[in-house]
C-alpha cells in the first residue's frame, strides 16, 4: 500500500506533464454569426488535435467537417464525411488560416463556478467583434498556445494563449446573446492514432486532376 501511495504523486505528475488528452463534445448556437447552430467533437491527443464539426444551416442541412491540426508541422487537415462526393482531403500550412480575434483584450474576473463538475473562472474578452464573457477551467491541461495559429478566429483560444494559461473554454457567451457555445461532456482518454489520421480511402485533392474524369489511355 506505501508503494501504490509513492507512486500515485508521480502519476499525477506526470498526467500533468503531458497535458490533457481526451474528448470534449459542445454545442455552439449562431455559429459564426451566420444563423447555423453546431456540434463540435474535439479529439485532444499528446501532440495533435481533431475536431469533427457538424454545421446545421438554416435550411436545416447537415455538413460534417473533420479537421486535423498538427502542430509539429503547423499544417491542417480537412475533409468531409456529409455528402456523396469524392474521398478527398485538402491540407495546408497553420499560416494560411485567418481570422479576426487576434486583436484582443483579455480581463480576469474574480467570479468562478463549476461546470460539469470543472472548476471555472470567468474571463471577459473583447475586440472590434464584441464581448464576451469565457469561462475557463484549468483542471483540463490543454496547451492553447500550440493551436492559437489554428485558430484565428476564436477568441477563447486566442485569449488563453496571449494569458499564457493552459486551460479549456467550457462555456462562452456574447454580451448581445447572438452567439454562445458550451461544454456537454468531457471523457478523459488517450487518443489514437488511426483517430489523428486521415482514413486511408481519402486521397490528397490535386488541383491539376479532375476526380471526376478518367486519366486519357496511353
Amino acid at each position: 500500500m506505501k508503494l501504490k501511495l509513492a507512486i500515485l504523486p508521480l502519476c499525477l505528475i506526470a498526467m500533468h506533464a503531458f497535458g490533457f488528452e481526451g474528448t470534449v463534445k459542445q454545442s455552439v448556437t449562431n455559429f459564426n454569426g451566420s444563423g447555423s447552430n453546431a456540434t463540435m467533437t474535439w479529439y485532444i491527443g499528446a501532440g495533435a488535435c481533431r475536431i469533427d464539426m457538424t454545421i446545421i444551416d438554416k435550411e436545416l442541412k447537415a455538413n460534417n467537417t473533420v479537421l486535423l491540426m498538427n502542430p509539429s508541422s503547423q499544417s491542417i487537415t480537412m475533409y468531409e464525411t456529409s455528402g456523396t462526393g469524392e474521398k478527398v482531403y485538402y491540407q495546408m500550412n497553420a499560416s494560411a488560416v485567418s481570422g479576426d480575434a487576434m486583436n484582443i483584450m483579455v480581463n480576469k474576473t474574480t467570479e468562478t463556478k463549476k461546470i460539469g463538475g470543472y472548476n471555472c473562472e470567468k474571463w471577459t474578452v473583447m475586440n472590434n467583434g464584441g464581448t464576451y464573457d469565457v469561462w475557463i477551467t484549468k483542471d483540463i491541461d490543454f496547451n492553447a498556445a500550440q493551436y492559437k495559429d489554428f485558430f484565428k478566429g476564436s477568441m477563447e483560444i486566442q485569449a488563453l494563449a496571449q494569458q499564457g494559461v493552459k486551460g479549456f473554454p467550457m462555456l462562452t457567451e456574447s454580451r448581445t446573446g447572438a452567439n454562445a457555445s458550451v461544454t456537454n461532456t468531457v471523457t478523459p482518454g488517450a487518443v489514437s492514432a488511426a483517430t489523428l489520421s486521415v482514413p486511408a480511402e481519402y486521397k490528397l485533392f490535386n488541383p491539376q486532376v479532375s476526380p471526376n474524369v478518367a486519366a486519357p489511355k496511353k
